[in-house]
């Protein structure tokens, strides 16, 4: 008696189950564990059905096919590791229940595969439906859903998703099967006034364009344009609503730095004029003030000596100020040549770690072998790293902490690059401040000017390179990218 062949048997990953089955674009599948019980579905299943995925996860095959139907594939087997029926006819034309309970005629196929949690049944469900080839409108809306370019997401007159394309998944920070037929409201509960532009145009039909919003996904953080839509029937009737994201973070990150450097040239130009006018005066009163501290010295009046040593070192202060102005404009005499970077952070860690021992904070230094070299000015260089490890240090002094300084190269396509991370344990950067930190004047310390960070900018972009801001769960951490 012939029996119906057994299903075939692949091993494979569940990473790559769930690569396959979600990029076939128009075949329905569900993954069934060895109880039956329905393990995952791909988006097709989800988009053609009106299931979320979260009602069905854990739940027996039974409930997604007509009781007849389910009697007819238990019959051929096809929910087990091999069919078994006495038939040589393949299993019949069955009936699926959809979300809304409407019947979909389709046929089933299995496939059985072993994977590291155990065995896989894959049922893939065909439509029984006449060919469809697509239009171009069609061709169009596809290739925006699975463009890695274009966040679209796709939503049902219930604000529920319908189809999401994979930046968008990206965005939102789920993958795609958990996010299809699930309600829009649930990915946007941080950010509920763009969730409120987008349910005023499903109540009244008004389009948003372009409305900046800067999303944040762990650490990470997105500068996007988000479009809101209406999508009509033939009929004028309304049927759902498009949400399409336009990725500008790099764009932004132009514009900031091309207002940052105006800015910083504005105010190197001013203090290029201003620093001489400044400093005469400043030599002339000090000049004074050390001939009235020896006279008072000899005469006795050491109260009147100590005046004139606070006022000493004030004026000191007022010049170093002068001279972090004179860095803001484009640094003169700048001696371009092969830096070793390793060797630069070995000459200053003594006076790093120095410095940190008064404050109870324990260095990290971490070099890989052999750093590359970059073109840069060895001593600006070094100004850059002291600078940015000191605001570490003094982050850190009410109760210590640990700085620590890795070095490591990438590659990033053609682009070679050299990336120095020091990390300290403070209290961080407060996130509204992330945007301002380079800019002059804005500081985090009680008594800082608040020009450190921005002549350290300034500096590495004489060498093309770029200082990033960070704040993590413990501290702050600053990326030094040169290239090389």
């Amino acid at each position: 008696m012939n029996v119906f062949p057994p299903a075939p048997l692949i091993r494979l990953s569940l990473q790559a189950l769930d690569d396959y089955i979600n990029r076939l674009p128009r075949t329905m599948v569900v993954v069934l564990n060895e109880w039956g019980e329905i393990n995952r579905c791909n988006p097709v299943f989800l988009r053609e059905t009106g299931y979320a995925a979260s009602a069905l996860v854990m739940c027996y095959v039974g409930i997604i096919f007509e009781s007849k139907s389910f009697q007819q594939l238990e019959h051929y087997g096809v929910f087990g590791k091999g069919h078994s029926a006495a038939s040589t006819e393949p299993p019949p034309q069955v009936y699926l229940i959809k979300a809304d309970g409407v019947k979909l005629s389709v046929t089933v196929q299995s496939l059985y595969a072993e994977t590291e949690e155990g065995g896989r049944n894959l049922l893939f469900l065909y439509e029984q439906e006449p060919a469809h080839y697509p239009n171009l409108l069609e061709r169009l809306g596809e290739t925006m859903l699975t463009d890695a370019d274009t966040g679209v997401i796709l939503i049902r007159p219930d604000s529920r998703v319908m189809d999401i394309s994979p930046l968008a998944c990206q965005v939102l920070g789920v993958p795609k099967p958990f996010v299809m037929n699930e309600p829009l409201i649930r990915f946007f509960a941080t950010a509920r006034s763009e969730y409120e532009l987008i349910r005023r145009t499903l109540e009244n039909g008004a389009p948003v364009r372009n409305h900046p919003i800067t999303w944040y996904q762990g650490e990470v953080r997105a500068e996007l344009l988000m479009d809101v839509g209406l999508l009509r029937s033939p009929t004028g009737g309304m049927e759902g609503a498009y949400v399409i994201f336009k990725d500008v973070t790099n764009l932004r990150s132009l514009e900031e730095q091309v207002q940052r450097s105006d800015r910083l040239a504005m105010i190197g130009q001013i203090a290029a004029g201003a620093a001489h006018e400044i400093r005469n005066p400043l030599t002339a009163i000090r000049g004074f003030l050390q001939m009235f501290r020896k006279t008072m010295a000899i005469k006795g009046m050491d109260k009147e000596a100590g005046y004139t040593e606070i006022m000493l070192s004030e004026l000191d202060r007022i010049n170093n100020l002068v001279g972090e102005f004179l860095l803001l404009s484009k640094p003169k005499n700048v001696v371009f040549d092969y830096v070793e970077v390793d060797a630069v952070l070995n000459e200053i860690m003594p006076i790093v770690a120095s410095e940190a021992l008064l404050h109870n904070v324990v260095v990290n230094w971490e070099p890989e072998n052999s750093l590359p070299q970059v073109m840069a000015d060895r001593e600006m260089l070094k100004q850059v790293f002291l600078n940015i490890c000191k605001n570490g240090i003094e982050a850190m002094t009410t109760s210590g902490g640990t700085l620590t300084v890795i070095g490591h190269s990438e590659l990033d396509g053609a682009e070679r690059r050299l990336i120095i991370e020091i990390h300290d344990t403070g209290p961080g950067i407060p996130v509204h401040m992330l945007d301002k930190i380079f800019d002059p004047f804005v500081t985090t310390k009680a008594s800082g000017t608040g020009l450190g960070l921005s002549v350290c900018q300034r500096i590495l972009h004489e060498f093309g390179g770029t200082i990033r801001a960070v704040s993590k769960e413990r501290g702050a951490l600053f990326m030094i990218i040169l290239p090389y």
